[in-house]
């Protein structure tokens, strides 16, 4: 007696494997190309934050030193330049500068709170708010008398 069987795959079997790994090899290289173009993400927004960590180090440095002498914070509020400005290459590096103003607080109100107003001469001490932002972070920080 003689049987007539074969041994392998058919041709069918095999076109069907091959769309399958075709379309998870697809799936799977979108969902690589995805995290490795995410994951310089982060490491830019690192290098930012320490480039405009070091612009905000150059300026406390120097109002550090300049803090003997007389009008430190009006050197400090020239130097650093005008609100709304993009610095490149300045003294203290390369940055925009979002606020450079005189400010006050006053208060407290009913809740208790302090509110932060532009000092337009009031006297008294004077504190310097500063926001510097580089790409798209930002850092502020309150320079007094």
């Amino acid at each position: 007696m003689f049987m007539n069987s074969q041994e392998g795959f058919t041709l069918i079997e095999i076109i069907v494997t091959i769309i399958v790994a075709a379309i998870l090899g697809a799936m799977f290289l979108q969902v690589m190309e995805t995290n490795v173009t995410g994951s310089v993400e982060p490491l830019t927004r690192v290098k930012d934050v320490y480039a405009l960590n070091e612009v905000m180090e150059r300026i406390t440095a120097d109002y550090k030193r300049l803090l003997s002498e007389e009008n430190t914070l009006e050197t400090i509020k020239a130097t650093i330049g005008t609100t709304g400005t993009d610095v490149t290459s300045g003294v203290y590096g390369t940055y925009s500068v979002r606020y450079n103003e005189y400010i006050k607080f006053s208060g407290p109100d009913s809740e208790g709170l302090y509110r932060e107003e532009v000092d337009r001469g009031s006297g008294g001490k004077k504190v310097l708010k500063v926001t510097l932002s580089f790409s798209d972070q930002r850092l502020t920080s309150l320079f007094t008398e």
